[in-house]
């Protein structure tokens, strides 16, 4: 099966640091964390990396090792990064002919810091991956395709999103869509119209919350449900005192047209839902290097499962298991695992680790 994906490549400076030589503060009443240094201090590393990044580089991997043809639509510069992405993608038999440089912008950068309980702080430099222009994603690209996965968007480049997923739409692909929370907030309307044309919306719980604000009824609650619900059916999405239901999301996602909505609530687990019913999917245990990458591995497996006719269930604990391999990695790909090795996992794994809620069951 061939699958086309859209979005952004950088190159990854990674560094892991122990988490007795950086601070790690707490807010009290709110749910940030900062990772602090000494001004003018340098501070040791036990590992700092380069790698391949960028959530349709990752995509486009974990496609790519589960036999699937994968093709990249991506926006490089003309420096020594960009033949460094180029070479990395045609390792993995990833196709580039739509692959385009730039001389006005640099390849996308990142540096990584990951310590304490690995949610990494990142420094971006987003560079090329802002300049995907609308006028050059052309009809010809989705030719043939069975899958088209579009990763977050950044700046100009999230302009073209509506473009793209009503030519994918058209060519009769499976459109999954993994916008990015600077997106959502401030190009809300035009992805909420563009879903029409998605089957497949992939969002974290912070980048959930983005979307319903100012759309759903907020709820002043300590929770909607009662005994050991899942966090975001318990407690809903949103800020304490203005919580709003997941289910209510789901309901507004699905009378769009969108078929399913994923959620991502980090080490909790993750959400499937479609007008009927939410399914959450525990994680999968594992020591965590980092949790950058973990997100695109779950929503880029379980789309690539789901079209190569896997039950849901099945692709929920085949992105779980992926999930978890990237996190208990330093970098976003080198723990993307292949379709026989998913398959063998997952067939020793417990099916009820899988929770189903009917819709009217929590809309009653």
């Amino acid at each position: 099966m061939k699958a086309l994906v859209i979005g952004g490549a950088t190159i990854d400076v990674i560094t892991s640091i122990d988490t007795a030589d950086i601070e790690c503060i707490t807010m009290k009443n709110a749910t940030n964390s900062y990772l602090m240094m000494e001004q003018g201090k340098k501070v040791e590393a036990t590992r700092v990396e380069t790698h391949i990044g960028g959530g349709a580089c990752n995509a486009a991997v974990a496609m790519a090792r589960m036999g699937m043809d994968v093709w990249s639509v991506l926006k490089l510069g003309t420096d020594v990064e960009a033949d460094r992405v180029l070479a990395r993608l045609a390792q993995e038999k990833v196709d580039t002919r739509y692959v385009m440089k730039t001389p006005e912008e640099q390849t996308g950068k990142s540096v990584v810091v990951s310590s304490h309980d690995r949610n990494a702080g990142i420094f971006v430099h987003r560079g090329a991956n802002t300049s995907l222009k609308a006028s050059e994603i052309e009809p010809h690209m989705f030719d043939g395709v069975d899958l088209v996965y579009v990763s977050t968007l950044s700046s100009q480049s999230a302009d073209a999103f509506p473009k793209i997923v009503e030519l994918a739409k058209k060519a009769g692909a499976y459109v999954a869509a993994n916008p990015g929370i600077r997106q959502l907030r401030r190009r809300r309307q035009q992805v909420l119209e563009a879903l029409q044309y998605v089957d497949l919306l992939a969002i974290n719980q912070e980048e959930a919350a983005a979307l319903a604000e100012g759309l759903l009824a907020v709820h002043d609650v300590d929770a909607f449900m009662d005994g050991d619900a899942p966090e975001l059916l318990k407690h809903g999405i949103g800020e304490n005192r203005a919580k709003m239901k997941l289910s209510d999301l789901v309901h507004f996602v699905s009378e769009i047209g969108c078929e399913y909505l994923i959620v991502t609530n980090g080490a909790e687990g993750a959400y499937l839902a479609n007008k009927d019913a939410i399914h959450f999917r525990k994680s999968v245990p594992c020591v965590v290097e980092s949790t950058i990458g973990a997100g695109d591995a779950f929503n880029a497996t379980f789309v690539a499962a789901l079209v190569q006719k896997k039950t849901i269930w099945t692709a929920l604990s085949m992105a779980a298991v992926n999930g978890a391999a990237v996190a208990g990695s330093l970098d976003t790909q080198s723990g993307l695992m292949t379709m026989e090795a998913l398959n063998k996992r997952v067939l020793s794994m417990d099916s009820s680790k899988v929770q189903s809620y009917q819709m009217k069951d929590l809309n009653a």
